[in-house]
């Protein structure tokens, strides 16, 4: 089994601004001793060429020269110069034992000599035909950057100490809406009954994005799940009461079957009703939930409604005024245009008076096909014209057990327009009545 903890979000910022931190430092440093060695490797340029210029202005006039070269390399015992002009040498004390040194395979960084004894500014120039050689001693140059640089790097090591327990609690500072947003969402319970919602931080932004798009699909979940429970309570009321027919039929015929012979034919009348409406609300159920799909052709759209009005004619007595526009063809399954367009009318068949007029229209604009069916009936409040799309909802409770069907139609006008991404609209019909308006993008 693995011992590694979880990476948290705290400890990886401390990681990142550690890292940052120690480059920070280690690019400070660099630049310590880049900036160091070229003021050690300027000054003794500097050096060597004021001592080639005085020689080029003081020499030719200088008689004692052996004494001008002592003079001049008095300030440092370990620099050395040599002139050589074709006759005779000068040289200062020690130059020849430093340019041996110098003159043996040394590592070199431009003009700095890095010897065994030390490290030297070597430079050679011809003046008036003679040779000038100077070397110019940077060892005390060298150990006062080394102290500076130990002394650097001490301040470095205190600094990183410091930091090191305030960067830690900085990253948890900064991490603590998140750490305060993953405690609540734990504490979320999946079957409560209300809306539970995440504590918005003002600050920072991203977490406070993430919290409010996270309460809205909490929220969106609520209500999902409010609905599927809803739905599941109606739909187990809907077809608890076709099964309980059934069932108590089917003890009458076991009781009394044999006895009242009569019953029997009463009783399977009784029950393939029932059982053919369970039927109806199983596949109405599985439209709704979009468990049957078929492939989009083009159909003629007012063919399938004056089949429909057909269908329904026989079967109530209002009538069906059609104006249909023949030429009006759309790219739909033919079972979904069949579904929508007879729950539509059956819809406005039950909820008219008796040999009432439903008027059923067909037609196009510039940007949709148009489907409207008006009927005479007691008309849809407005307060209740968006819940009626609603599964098994229906606006006159005391009349609902008159009116035949699941309750469920206009949900499935409502998921089928908005697969084809339509929209319908309800408005009252005059003088009495509803009109339902479907507009399908063409």
């Amino acid at each position: 089994m693995s011992n590694t903890h979880p990476v948290t979000a705290s400890r990886q910022l401390t990681r990142l601004f550690l890292m940052l931190f120690a480059v920070i430092l280690v690019v400070i440093n660099l630049l310590f001793v880049v900036t160091a060695t070229n003021l050690i490797y300027r000054y003794a340029d500097d050096q060597a060429e004021e001592v080639i210029e005085t020689i080029e202005e003081d020499w030719p006039e200088n008689q004692n020269r052996e004494t001008f070269l002592n003079a001049y390399v008095a300030r440092q015992d370990d620099d050395a110069i040599e002139i050589t002009d074709g006759k005779r040498e000068y040289t200062s004390p020690k130059a020849h034992k430093i340019f041996k040194r110098i003159d043996q395979r040394n590592l070199a960084i431009k003009n700095l000599q890095l010897t065994r004894h030390g490290v030297y500014y070597f430079r050679q120039q011809k003046i008036h035909h003679r040779i000038v050689k100077v070397a110019i001693n940077v060892d005390d140059l060298i150990k006062l950057t080394g102290w500076l640089l130990i002394v650097t790097l001490l301040i470095n090591l205190v600094i990183s100490i410091i930091a090191l327990p305030i960067i830690h609690r900085l990253a948890k500072r900064w991490t603590r809406p998140l750490t305060s947003l993953d405690n609540e969402i734990d504490a979320i319970t999946p079957q409560s009954d209300r809306l539970q919602t995440l504590m918005v931080p003002k600050q920072p932004l991203e977490v406070r994005k993430v919290a409010q798009s996270f309460n809205q699909l909490l929220e969106r979940q609520y209500r999902t799940m409010q609905r599927e429970k809803e739905f599941i309570a109606n739909a187990s009321h809907e077809l608890k009461t076709p099964l309980a027919g059934i069932l108590g039929h089917v003890n009458l015929i076991r009781r009394h079957g044999d006895k009242h012979p009569e019953l029997i034919g009463k009783s399977l009348k009784y029950i393939d009703q029932e059982a053919q409406r369970m039927s109806q609300l199983i596949n109405e159920l599985l439209i709704l939930e979009g468990h049957q799909t078929k492939k989009l052709t083009e159909i003629n759209l007012s063919k399938i409604i004056f089949a429909e009005v057909e269908s329904l004619q026989g079967a109530y007595q209002q009538k069906f005024i059609t104006d249909l526009n023949p030429n009006i063809s759309y790219r739909i399954t033919k079972g979904d245009f069949q579904s929508l367009v007879h729950n539509l009318l059956e819809n406005a068949a039950k909820y008219s008076p008796t040999d009432s007029t439903i008027d059923v229209l067909l037609t196009t604009d510039d940007r949709h096909i148009i489907l409207r069916v008006a009927d005479q009936g007691l008309g849809i409040a407005k307060e209740n014209r968006q819940k009626v799309f609603e599964r098994f909802y229906r606006e006159d409770e005391s009349h609902s057990n008159k009116v035949a069907g699941s309750g469920i139609g206009l949900s499935i006008v409502k998921m089928i327009i908005e697969k084809y991404h339509g929209k319908i609209t309800i408005h009252d019909n005059e003088p009495v009545g509803t009109i339902f308006t479907v507009y399908l993008p063409k």
